[in-house]
């Protein structure tokens, strides 16, 4: 078990097409809310292949008024007043049976409705939403948790002992914000150490859309699994997603919907350990200084001169997937190690690039998240010598 892949609309594909020739590192798959009838062909595969399938209702967004909202699981038109959610258990059956309904039935794993935990109760609410899904199905349930990234350990414990006590065996942690370019080690410690504390207490625990960091917790056995989308979804921003969501949807004189700029293509570079624009990936690579080094040697990139942005989603998932691979073929104790030299090779190749190959309209390629891990891992290591 290890890396997780969240599907977004148009991903379902290549996914299927992957699972069905190299599934190897992969353990599930989450389906799109609004996408999943599309998306069934991945989901045998998955299954054929012996992965877990999963769907992700999203209704932590529902909370709150947007505009994309239409087509979720539970959307009403009216946001959720979450005191009066937690005070009703009719109001609670219904939202959870509206995410059963809404879920396939391909799906292995039924995920809960659930809202961001800020507080007691809003804690206690998605432990009852969870209770009761548990209660209306005969398929397997693991929750989602969205914790603030400085969520109180006390409470932590206590929340981990009450997941255990009702009967659940596994959990997907959510971090809000984390994932980013720019998380310090105060950060990555207390993810680490909540993440023990879900393990401790008989859980299996999944760090969910946490890119290097959910790697990194991997490595170190802090989380048995780590999700991930497919070019993006690296990390979890609530406030940013809702604030996104608000936004009204711009519209031409007629009235009529403008389309955006199209689907955003991030492109994974290994040696970088960072998904970059197509614009950039693609300037990166066709520089001959630095392209050996940035170059992937896997499946149809190696008979390519520019192939993680000739075909960037199954680039992504071969070299994603290979990183996972490359852990589990590992011995426990020397994770720990594989991961330092995988992350400290990027933090080099990041200061070469933003030293000589930046161009002067793009941003620096941060490097602090990455040596938060590496500073981790070395505690770590430190700890147990």
């Amino acid at each position: 078990m290890a890396l997780e892949l969240q599907l977004d609309h148009q991903d379902h594909k290549k996914v299927e097409d992957f699972i069905a020739r190299s599934p190897e590192g992969l353990s599930a798959i989450t389906l799109h809310p609004k996408a999943a009838a599309n998306q069934l062909g991945a989901a045998e595969a998955a299954r054929d292949a012996g992965l877990e399938v999963l769907y992700d209702p999203r209704t932590e967004r529902l909370e709150h008024h947007g505009y994309t909202l239409k087509g979720l699981p539970g959307y009403t038109g009216t946001p959720y007043d979450l005191s009066l959610l937690a005070a009703s258990l009719d109001r609670r059956q219904q939202l959870v049976d509206a995410v059963l309904e809404a879920t396939p039935s391909a799906v292995t794993i039924v995920t809960p409705p659930h809202f961001l935990a800020r507080d007691s109760r809003t804690s206690h609410l998605n432990l009852a939403l969870a209770e009761a899904t548990k209660l209306s199905t005969d398929t397997r349930v693991r929750p989602v948790l969205m914790l603030r990234a400085r969520f109180n350990a006390a409470d932590a414990t206590k929340l981990a002992a009450e997941y255990a006590a009702a009967g659940f065996d596994e959990i997907e942690l959510r971090f809000t914000p984390l994932g980013s370019e720019d998380d310090g080690i105060p950060k990555i410690r207390a993810t680490f150490s909540i993440a023990d504390t879900f393990r401790a207490a008989g859980l299996r625990v999944v760090l969910g859309r946490s890119g290097n960091v959910g790697q990194t917790a991997f490595a170190l056995g802090h989380v048995d699994a780590y999700s991930m989308g497919i070019g993006q979804m690296e990390h979890v921003d609530h406030a940013g997603d809702i604030s996104r969501q608000k936004q009204k949807p711009k519209v031409d004189e007629a009235g009529n919907k403008i389309k955006g700029g199209g689907v955003w293509q991030g492109v994974y570079i290994p040696g970088l350990a960072a998904t970059l624009s197509m614009k950039r990936a693609r300037a990166l690579l066709g520089h001959s200084d630095v392209r050996t080094k940035l170059l992937c040697r896997i499946d149809h990139c190696a008979n390519s001169l520019m192939g993680p942005v000739t075909d960037y989603r199954s680039h992504y998932l071969h070299s994603r997937a290979a990183e996972a691979a490359r852990l589990l073929a590992t011995p426990t104790a020397w994770r720990g190690k594989v991961e330092t030299d995988r992350l400290q090779r990027a933090l080099e190749l990041r200061d070469l690039v933003n030293a000589r190959y930046r161009a002067d309209a793009e941003p620096i390629l941060k490097t602090r998240t990455l040596q938060s891990l590496v500073d981790g891992i070395e505690e770590e290591r430190a700890a147990v010598a």
